[in-house]
């Protein structure tokens, strides 16, 4: 991420980021985006990430059950001194409460309402998280598979799940296999996650950074507030959270994902569209691009707190 002059972030000298290893658990359950299973050769330590970095970089999307949780997050932790920016994205039942006045018209407190709405009665399926920083981009994105939602007991829409089970998604494996809940609040704290001193982003981030921030606050309500709201963020996540969408527009870019990656030349470097894991790692080539071209004589944190609808 850009350092205080607005130009690429430059950390102090230090040893090249460990290798990691490949998955023990994935022969056990299916994958939903098969990985590359080559060793990873550290990029040199003094690597400054550039746009053009990301797209030589090979990816892989690993996803995490209950049974690979504690390695991988052993591995997230040995990592993140080196990528301290993080990439989230959240994949959950579609939207089940809707609103009478149009998106475009919506204030970010009616706009917030109704986020709230559809968190509090709603669960979290994935969480995708891809890491970034000077020593380039990690070359693996995690998927985390959360266990609790069941469609023939529990409040979606049925036009996502059948978008979801369209791209892999198996919920009946995810209800046998996946994450508890609270075992991932606890592992996002113990593997540093939840120090306060990352950098963190989303593409439209207003149901990802909500979703997330209801399964660590113990799948409680979210605050009736917007003002409650952002001081959870600041809370949970630290000052710097970024949206990535937020930063488009203000390069003159609109669109979803997909279109943005499109206008600055990003490629999905694994998996498919729709994915947490997938869509986190795109997320991250999509900022960095932006950062890289958009941000070197401006302090891109100056945006900061500004999610998308909500601000």
């Amino acid at each position: 991420m850009p350092s205080r002059d607005g130009g690429p972030a430059v950390i102090h000298p230090q040893p090249p980021p460990p290798p990691l290893p490949s998955s023990s658990f994935m022969h056990i359950v299916p994958q939903y985006h098969p990985a590359m299973m080559v060793p990873y050769a550290p990029p040199p330590a003094q690597l400054v990430y550039s746009a053009s970095s990301a797209a030589a970089t090979k990816a892989e999307v690993r996803d995490v059950w209950s049974g690979n949780l504690e390695e991988e997050l052993a591995n997230i932790a040995a990592l993140l001194p080196y990528y301290p920016c993080v990439c989230v994205d959240t994949e959950f039942p579609g939207a089940v409460h809707d609103s009478g006045t149009p998106r475009y018209l919506r204030g970010p407190r009616e706009s917030y309402a109704l986020v709230k709405r559809n968190v509090d009665d709603l669960k979290l399926l994935q969480v995708g998280f891809a890491l970034s920083g000077a020593a380039g981009r990690c070359p693996v994105a995690w998927q985390f598979n959360v266990r609790g939602f069941d469609p023939a007991r529990d409040p979606h829409a049925p036009a996502s799940i059948d978008m979801l089970r369209a791209q892999g998604m198996d919920f009946g494996t995810l209800r046998q296999f996946g994450v508890r809940p609270d075992d991932f609040a606890v592992g996002f704290y113990r593997c540093g996650l939840g120090c306060g001193q990352l950098t963190w982003a989303a593409f439209a981030g207003a149901y990802d950074f909500a979703y997330l921030a209801k399964v660590l606050t113990g799948g409680r309500p979210l605050p009736d507030t917007l003002d409650g709201f952002h001081a959870l963020l600041q809370g949970l996540f630290g000052p710097k959270v970024l949206d990535a969408k937020h930063l488009a527009r203000c390069c003159g870019i609109r669109g979803g994902l997909e279109q943005v990656a499109a206008a600055l030349g990003v490629k999905r470097a694994a998996g498919r569209a729709h994915c947490a894991g997938s869509d986190s790692l795109l997320t991250t080539d999509v900022l960095l691009a932006m950062v890289d071209r958009f941000f070197r004589n401006c302090n891109v944190l100056s945006h900061a707190g500004t999610i998308v609808d909500l601000a």
